[in-house]
């Protein structure tokens, strides 16, 4: 790496399939970039014994100082204590991520939640830039959120804050994981396009159900305009709610947006006549490398 940044941070997003990582400096530039296989079924030894090789590795590569490590987490995440509260997909329940990975290389280390590490990469360098006020939808597997306010994420009491998955669009809907149901998620999340595809064919998947929709299949497209009347009423009340400055979608359903952006723009309009700015999420699934950066340029006020 060239030696005209006097000194760079390392940004961890610890995701279901990947654990991707970076070397990034204070201008938001991503100078390295590696990523290993998250190892679920290996436990939380095999967890961080990854973290920790993708780590290593990264600071190898660098000669320039390393001020901190910043990581994003998916799972409930205490981020004072660097904890990971829950995790539901990740064995790393109750794991105090931020010891774990100071005793490596003995530099200061930030955690929090993925989607919140995500809409941070959005503020600093992506589709929220010089926006002190906005709300982000990841659209992924399932349906995360977080709040930005005043130049910071929103925690919440337990660090639950954004929780727009879980919003109830549907009374007594489908069943969510969470425990309620008809929660947003089910009807606007991956999975639930997945499922939408399922019923027109077993052999389709969502991918497939979106290309056929941008095809013009009517089948396609009429589950497309069901998702996307969902996701028009779960923003609609997220911008009741919060009334953000704007309104930042991400999340991996977002490559597909060519298909659908066009009729969410106008389902919005049709639903409601307040002014909603929204905008799709510019960093892909570089966000949660650059986000986490942040945290920690954002706590040594570089």
């Amino acid at each position: 790496m060239k030696s005209e940044h006097t000194s760079v941070v390392i940004g961890i997003d610890i995701g279901g399939t990947e654990i991707k990582g970076g070397v990034v400096s204070s201008e938001g530039l991503l100078l390295i970039e590696r990523r290993v296989r998250t190892p679920i079924e290996e436990g939380e030894i095999g967890m961080i014994q990854a973290l920790h090789r993708l780590i290593s590795e990264l600071s190898v590569q660098t000669n320039c100082p390393i001020l901190g490590i910043g990581i994003g987490s998916a799972g409930r995440i205490d981020s004072k204590l660097g904890k990971v509260i829950n995790a539901t997909n990740l064995p790393l329940t109750g794991t105090m991520l931020a010891d774990e990975v100071t005793e490596l290389l003995s530099l200061p280390v930030y955690v929090d939640n993925d989607v919140n590490v995500a809409a941070l990469g959005e503020a600093w360098v992506g589709a929220a830039q010089n926006n002190d006020s906005f709300a982000f939808v990841a659209l992924g597997t399932g349906v995360g959120g977080a709040l930005f306010s005043d130049g910071h994420i929103l925690q919440g009491v337990s660090g639950g804050a954004g929780e727009f998955g879980h919003l109830i669009l549907k009374p007594g809907g489908l069943a969510c994981n969470c425990g309620q149901h008809g929660c947003l998620e089910q009807y606007v999340s991956g999975s639930a396009l997945q499922r939408m595809a399922r019923k027109i064919d077993p052999n389709y998947d969502g991918h497939m159900l979106l290309k056929l929709a941008g095809q013009g299949d009517l089948q396609a497209n009429k589950a497309v305009d069901h998702f996307v009347i969902d996701l028009a009423y779960g923003i609609v009340t997220i911008h009741n709610v919060f009334d953000p400055g704007m309104i930042v979608v991400g999340g991996g359903v977002i490559t597909s947006s060519e298909v659908w952006w066009s009729k969410l723009l106008e389902t919005l309009n049709d639903i409601s006549p307040k002014s909603i700015t929204l905008k799709p999420a510019l960093l892909g699934n570089r966000a949660g490398i650059l986000g986490a950066a942040k945290l920690v340029y954002d706590r040594i006020n570089i």
